[in-house]
């Protein structure tokens, strides 16, 4: 049997595979990723690669720690508290209560759990075509994958920018009604929930004043805000080293994932003191291989790369190069509608989904990987890591326009 006859007859067909005619990826480096048959492809969708791919720095300190302990976290160890502490240096200050766990997902999960146990109430306001991951809970946060005869009464949707951008006190009015209405149902909304790049709503910068506006409308419930920045952290969307800060807001909650460790496993939560405490009076939290001295290791070389190298300021600089070219592509191709998005975080909406997917396959016979996302699914997801140059831009833009012409 060949590999993919091997991977479905023992992983199943749950994950699908991004192309017509699956990749065998065997090697990456830096923005490059490798086929089996030698193919050089220019990666411009694996965030989680957030410093590049094999990256050095990472690779040496998971290699050095790994030789030297690995263990739970009922120990005390310096990865731990030096990573809480270089996370928590770059928040506001009442933002310094850190739980560390493996997965956004899980993540995301330990955040509604802390909401509930600090409001006492249950139910999650999230927007219409968002995730946010996989477990029991928060497949229900996640109406991209949640079909909506199985979404249950907790949990109320709300629009996202384009309904905020279309009609702001529609959006306003209607938010308040579902929020009200999941409490006369009896699931008082306990989080407002938002990724703060909107990937699944089809990738938006945060239009001015949409959290604000949300995040008042949940604390007038009692409940929190929560700021999922497992896609949009760590300065991936320019300017900021968190999304939330483009709208000039402090969330209750943070939930942090995908790029924090390069690629090896680790997420984390942050939280005030206060929203700790009441936590953990009725709960506590454990988990095994959360904030790990590995997992730590590779935390702390990625958060130390970041500020080192000025990453948030040159994703903000490459970002606005990108979008201007994409733009310029824009106005000779009519089968781009829209370019949108913040830093290294654009989305290229397209005409249909059709035209997206054979432009996504397209891509790929030109040596470019790209994602694909959105209600309508006709988004074309670009999302390098974060050591993506201008010249690597100028690829696919070049790339782009061969293949929509």
């Amino acid at each position: 049997m060949d590999l993919k006859e091997r991977r479905n007859k023992h992983l199943g067909n749950a994950d699908k595979f991004f192309y017509q005619e699956p990749l065998h990826i065997v090697k990456g480096e830096d923005v490059w990723l490798e086929s089996s048959s030698g193919e050089r492809y220019l990666d411009v969708y694996n965030n989680v690669a957030h410093i590049g791919h094999s990256n050095p720095i990472v690779v040496e300190a998971i290699a050095a720690q790994a030789a030297t302990l690995n263990t739970n976290t009922r120990y005390i160890h310096e990865n731990i508290i030096e990573l809480a502490e270089e996370i928590t240096a770059t928040f506001n200050n009442e933002l310094e209560i850190c739980y560390f766990c493996c997965s956004g997902s899980e993540a995301n999960d330990l955040a509604l759990q802390i909401a509930r146990a600090h409001t006492g109430q249950n139910g999650c306001l999230v927007t219409e075509n968002a995730y946010h991951g996989n477990t029991t809970a928060v497949f229900q946060m996640s109406p991209e994958d949640c079909p909506p005869e199985k979404k249950e009464e907790w949990i109320g949707l709300v629009g996202g920018p384009k309904k905020y951008l279309a009609d702001k006190e529609k959006h306003i009015s209607e938010s308040l009604k579902t929020a009200e209405k999941i409490k006369n149902n009896g699931s008082a909304p306990a989080a407002f929930i938002a990724d703060n790049i909107f990937s699944s709503e089809g990738i938006f910068s945060i239009p001015k004043g949409y959290l604000k506006n949300m995040y008042s409308l949940i604390r007038s419930f009692n409940g929190l805000a929560i700021a999922d920045e497992v896609q949009s952290g760590f300065g991936r969307t320019g300017k900021y080293m968190w999304g939330f800060e483009h709208d000039k807001v402090v969330p209750d909650i943070v939930t942090l994932g995908k790029p924090m460790g390069n690629g090896h496993p680790i997420a984390a939560v942050v939280t005030t003191r206060e929203i700790a405490k009441s936590f953990n009076s009725n709960h506590g939290y454990f988990n095994t291989f959360g904030g790990n001295p590995v997992s730590a290791a590779a935390g702390l070389a990625v958060i130390r790369f970041v500020n080192n190298n000025k990453l948030t300021k040159h994703a903000e600089s490459v970002g606005e190069h990108f979008k201007k070219g994409l733009n310029s592509a824009a106005r000779k191709l009519s089968v781009i509608q829209e370019v949108r998005g913040s830093g290294l975080f654009i989305g290229v909406e397209l005409k249909s989904n059709r035209i997206t997917s054979k432009a996504i396959e397209g891509l790929l016979s030109e040596g470019v990987l790209v994602g694909q996302t959105g209600p309508q699914n006709n988004v074309i997801k670009l999302r390098p890591p974060m050591t993506f140059k201008k010249e690597h831009a100028d690829q696919v833009i070049k790339a782009i326009e061969k293949v929509l012409s």
